[in-house]
């Protein structure tokens, strides 16, 4: 399967960590959070998380934390098929193709739920032909990019000339929650809104994809996963994960097809700081640049989930780096606990 383009969206309102740090002191929940609590967000939003803004699909940041679950809802359904339409409609014009070229969508998400899904919706938004084959994807978390591409890599297999777009898109401030718990006040602090989309097809591109690998960790889910509190969305999130983060996805790199040689770049989900570090601790075989497509993301966007695996491969393919590498290690992980890599190297 062959990459033509990626391309990303993201809201237009981004907020400074110092913004969100003040407004969440005026929302009506800051009295009702504990000493500890208050310190833990102030030391993420004015201390060095390696992020400067986000983006979010709001007005102002009182809708974060005022909106009742219907709100939320309701938000999500309006907002991830805009954000996906128009990280799709980029991808698909750098590609050189028309909107009606497009055969197969698929599309991941889990930061809401709708049924029908995204999928529905963006086709009507763009006007995609009735034939053409939608598959969601949800419950994969941050690490949903990479499973989906291996999806389509399916429908390419089966249909060479087909062109397929994968897109991952999520409204996290549709699930936003706050109260005294570790892991959901870190949530808070560190996601963003965006979506980002890649055309495949079985020829006519100078990149490939393959040699898709996964690990699945079950009896780690309770360490990061959503659960549901008060009809809304709660990112339940240990302290653990960086570490965890670091050795199973030096695990997946170990795994890898010895055949591949050693890549030249990496492009990886940043997850946060402590994630991005402890990556770069476990990780052989890092360039002296370390994960720093990973850490870009971060800085200008946050977390994203699933997305932000796709923003880092957009600014390698836009970079001098892109003429002169030949070989990419991609790799996506969260939810599950699980980790997703694949290579992309030059035809």
């Amino acid at each position: 399967m062959n990459l033509l383009s990626v391309a990303k969206a993201f809201p237009k309102n981004s907020f400074t960590q110092a913004e969100c740090f003040q407004a969440m002191q005026e929302a009506d929940f800051w009295e009702r959070l504990n000493e500890r609590s208050r310190w833990v967000i102030e030391k993420v939003l004015t201390g060095d998380s390696a992020i400067e803004k986000r983006h979010f699909a709001i007005d102002s940041l009182e809708q974060a934390w005022t909106r009742n679950a219907e709100e939320l809802n309701n938000a999500y359904e309006k907002e991830a098929p805009k954000l996906a339409a128009e990280a799709v409609k980029k991808a698909v014009l750098e590609a050189g193709l028309d909107l009606s070229e497009v055969d197969a969508v698929f599309l991941s998400s889990c930061t809401g739920y709708l049924c029908p899904g995204v999928t529905s919706h963006l086709a009507e938004i763009l006007g995609l032909r009735e034939d053409v084959f939608l598959q969601d994807m949800t419950g994969l978390g941050c690490g949903a990019a990479v499973p989906l591409m291996r999806a389509a890599k399916g429908v390419v297999a089966d249909n060479p000339d087909f062109k397929v777009v994968t897109v991952a898109v999520e409204v996290c401030s549709a699930a936003f929650y706050v109260e005294d718990d570790f892991g959901v006040l870190i949530s808070t602090c560190i996601f963003g809104d965006g979506a980002a989309a890649a055309v495949w097809s079985g020829s006519g591109s100078k990149w490939s994809v393959g040699d898709f690998q996964s690990i699945h960790i079950p009896e780690e889910r309770e360490k990061i996963r959503f659960t549901n509190a008060e009809g809304k969305l709660r990112n339940q999130l240990h302290r653990s994960v960086p570490q965890l983060a670091g050795k199973t996805v030096q695990r997946l790199y170990e795994r890898r097809n010895s055949e591949r040689g050693i890549p030249q770049s990496f492009i990886t989900h940043g997850g946060g700081r402590d994630v991005i570090e402890a990556l770069e601790a476990t990780l052989e075989d890092l360039p002296e640049e370390g994960l720093a497509y990973a850490r870009e993301v971060m800085k200008d966007y946050g977390n994203m989930s699933s997305p932000s695996v796709l923003f880092a491969l957009d600014d390698f393919m836009r970079s001098d780096e892109a003429s002169e590498k030949e070989h990419i290690w991609m790799c996506a992980f969260g939810a599950g606990f699980s980790a997703h890599s694949c290579e992309l190297v030059k035809n």
